[in-house]
């Protein structure tokens, strides 16, 4: 690679944690690294921010967190970037969800999560992401503005949630299988490379200069965001259509393999 790459945009699950949740072993010593050459390593994930501040505790002052598939961008406990929606806007995606079965609609807004009580069934997918949880009886308790909903759809998406609600719905907002068990639904336009973008503008870095890694479809528009786009090994085969590299998988700290070869050496 002969130009200097000053971003590095790199998704959360199935990319830079491997299939445990956990952190590469290197993460400390490379952050250190990229923070000594003045690099932007910026975190992009369908998570909300409460669960990123708790996952990256220690890293809150040198990383950008592009959460919730690109609604918001958050550095130092700053939004330098939000784009909501209000209940009134999404009453069309809950009465469609209201015909879909197998799902548990999960609202993340700049005051937190709102969900009605779960079941066990989606109590495990939903804490493994959220945290800080109001929950609901009515959709109309919901007081917040809402950067994405969430849907868990114990059925798979492909096949249920995203298959009937995109359709439908896909002329008015970004619709993205975003995991096994998850459709994410934002505001028409809104997704991760959207927040790469602002930021690239932001900070004066061009396409040329940025690194992108990602695995699944929420993913695809940050990867055209960048020249030095990463398609992990452990993707689906369809995706890796969407990058001009391969990473090894995220069980092979593929991440920080290629942030090593490409540009700390």
């Amino acid at each position: 690679m002969k130009q200097k790459i000053k971003l590095i945009a790199c998704d959360m699950d199935g990319t830079l944690f491997n299939d445990k949740k956990e952190f590469p072993s290197s993460f400390k010593a490379k952050m250190e690294e990229l923070d000594k050459r003045n690099i932007i390593f910026v975190a992009a994930s369908g998570r909300s921010y409460p669960k990123q501040e708790q996952v990256f505790k220690d890293y809150l002052d040198d990383i950008y967190f592009v959460c919730d598939n690109g609604a918001i961008i958050i550095h130092r406990q700053e939004t330098i970037y939000k784009n909501t929606m209000s209940l009134s806007d999404l009453q069309d995606l809950i009465d469609a969800c209201e015909k879909v079965d197998g799902i548990l609609l999960v609202f993340c807004g700049l005051k937190g999560i709102w969900q009605k009580q779960p079941d066990e069934e989606f109590e495990k997918h939903t804490t493994q992401y959220y945290k800080d949880y109001h929950l609901i009886k009515e959709y109309s308790d919901i007081d917040d503005e809402i950067l994405k909903v969430s849907i868990c759809d114990i059925k798979g998406p492909t096949n249920n949630s995203y298959k009937k609600l995109a359709p439908v719905l896909d002329d008015k907002y970004s619709i993205a299988v975003s995991g096994e068990v998850w459709t994410d639904v934002m505001k028409k336009g809104v997704n991760k490379g959207l927040a790469i973008k602002n930021l690239q503008e932001k900070l004066k870095i061009g396409k040329d200069e940025t690194m992108a890694f990602g695995d699944f479809y929420n993913d695809v528009e940050m990867l055209q965001c960048a020249e030095y786009s990463f398609v992990m090994e452990n993707a689906n085969e369809d995706m890796k259509q969407y990058g001009n590299y391969v990473a090894p998988s995220n069980n092979d700290d593929g991440v920080m393999k290629m942030i090593d070869k490409y540009v700390l050496k």
